[in-house]
């Protein structure tokens, strides 16, 4: 079931939340929605849920090309997940899953043996099938989630919609949580759109990338497109650390820096697109001082001044690299750029 939301805008009194922002995903999909807070990124899924509705006479909203724009909510078949569950603490595991069924009217109501079976392939689905006399008090964070997914599930939605979905939970479980809805998407191909402001997150399970600021679309596309080839330097400075590099650059500078737009004023690098060698005369590069070093885990990261106007930049090394090299803190050192970008100032943060 694809999506398209169409040159959808959206005020809260004065506030605009969606400046004429259009989001198409495709049949099967798993999209990010990714962006800081206030970028419009939950009022867009509450919108394409029906939760919400964008400005009178603007914008549109189609599930496979039908537009649901002006049907409600409950009539869109839509799955949603909210980031604090919503379960009902009276009730039991099996009983929140079951519940969008059991309140449907009668001539919709499906048999109650039907719903049981429906409600115990959803637990094995989840892995939570020994778990359905239980209460949400008694389970973990993770398992909560899960419950709330089956729940979502139960009324065989046409899409399914994440709202920060592993937000309230701890950096371990949110890990392990969220490689497992990218199995579990996988396995029922169902199309599902999820927001977070978690980068690694996104780019770790998404297929696609919706990259949001300021109520509009800043760039949309895979994973590695998005992180490799950054439109703007919003998303340059929002997708990983980088380095905002003043020009000029003393030194070799790549051929994507080169062909710089009018008013180009930085280059943009990666720490680890950075090679740092010792201080040489006569040797390449831009001349710097090791200020200070981090080594601890696979990576080094360093911190560097830069000696002709004392800029600072970060510079990653792997430990290999950084094992050969021997540096130490006052250090004399030379930078050079493997890979940059140069852009337009008006978009940066």
């Amino acid at each position: 079931m694809s999506i398209l939301a169409s040159s959808i805008t959206k005020h809260f009194g004065s506030f605009r939340a969606l400046d004429e922002v259009s989001l198409s995903v495709g049949a099967g999909k798993l999209v990010a929605l990714l962006g800081p807070s206030g970028s419009g990124k939950t009022t867009l899924l509450r919108i394409i849920a029906g939760l919400e509705h964008a400005d009178p006479g603007v914008g549109r909203v189609a599930f496979h090309g039908e537009d649901v724009t002006h049907v409600a909510a409950g009539k869109r078949r839509v799955g949603f997940v909210f980031q604090h569950y919503a379960l009902f603490r009276h009730m039991t595991v099996s009983e929140n899953i079951a519940f969008g069924l059991d309140v449907r009217p009668r001539a919709q109501r499906p048999a109650k043996s039907e719903i049981a079976d429906r409600v115990n392939a959803l637990l094995k689905l989840v892995q939570l099938d020994d778990l359905g006399e239980r209460f949400p008090t008694q389970l973990s964070g993770g398992q909560r989630q899960r419950v709330a997914l089956a729940r979502a599930l139960a009324v065989e939605p046409k899409v399914l919609l994440l709202d920060e979905p592993f937000g309230a939970l701890d950096a371990r479980v949110r890990k392990d949580l969220r490689r497992w809805l990218r199995r579990f998407h996988d396995e029922i191909g169902l199309t599902t759109v999820f927001v977070t402001h978690d980068q690694e997150e996104a780019l770790e399970i998404a297929d696609e990338v919706v990259v949001m600021n300021n109520a509009r679309v800043e760039q949309v596309g895979t994973p590695q497109t998005v992180y490799d080839r950054p439109s703007t330097p919003f998303v340059y400075q929002f997708l990983g650390n980088v380095n905002r590099l003043r020009l000029p650059w003393h030194g070799y500078l790549p051929e994507t820096a080169l062909a710089a737009p009018d008013g180009a004023e930085a280059v943009f690098v990666r720490p680890h697109d950075l090679e740092l060698v010792r201080y040489q005369s006569g040797i390449d590069g831009e001349a710097g001082l090791v200020l200070s070093i981090h080594a601890a885990g696979a990576r080094a990261c360093l911190t560097c001044e830069r000696r002709s106007d004392g800029e600072r930049i970060e510079v990653e090394l792997s430990r290999a690299e950084y094992d050969q090299l021997q540096v130490r803190p006052d250090d004399a050192v030379l930078l050079r750029i493997r890979h940059s970008r140069a852009l337009r100032e008006e978009y940066a943060i």
